[in-house]
C-alpha cells in the first residue's frame, strides 16, 4: 500500500490542478522476476498527464535524495522500490511529456522452475 501511496502522490504532484491520473491492474502470466519465473503477478499501473520525468533524472529516479521538485525530499522512489523489492517484486516507468507510466509487479504465488 504505501509503495502505491508514494508512486500515486508523485503522479498527483506531477499533473497539478490539471491532468489525469489513471490507476490500471492486471495479472500477468508466466512472469519472470529477477532470476525466478512467477505463475501470476499482479501490475499495477499509475499513469499520469504530467509534464514527465526530467532526462537528467532517468537513470537516478530510484535513489534516494533525487527529486526535480523544490520541496521534495526524494525518498518516495526510493522507499516505493525498497519495499516492493522485499515483496520479490520490481518497479519501472516510462515517461515523456504528457505520459508517465510506472508499473509495479508483485507476485501473487511462490516462484517455480
Amino acid at each position: 500500500m504505501q509503495a502505491v501511496l508514494n508512486v500515486a502522490r508523485n503522479a498527483v504532484q506531477a499533473v497539478g490542478d490539471q491532468g489525469r491520473v489513471v490507476f490500471r491492474t492486471r495479472a500477468e502470466r508466466l512472469l519472470t522476476i529477477g532470476q525466478k519465473r512467477h505463475r501470476l503477478v499482479l501490475r499495477a499501473e499509475i499513469e499520469d498527464t504530467g509534464p514527465g520525468i526530467p532526462d537528467e533524472l532517468r537513470d537516478r529516479v530510484f535513489y534516494p535524495m533525487v527529486t526535480s521538485k523544490p520541496n521534495g525530499t526524494g525518498l518516495g522512489l526510493s522507499i516505493a522500490q525498497d519495499i516492493i523489492n522485499q515483496h520479490g517484486g520490481m518497479i519501472e516507468f516510462s515517461s515523456q511529456p504528457g505520459q508517465t507510466v510506472f508499473r509495479l509487479y508483485l507476485p501473487l504465488e511462490g516462484a517455480y522452475g
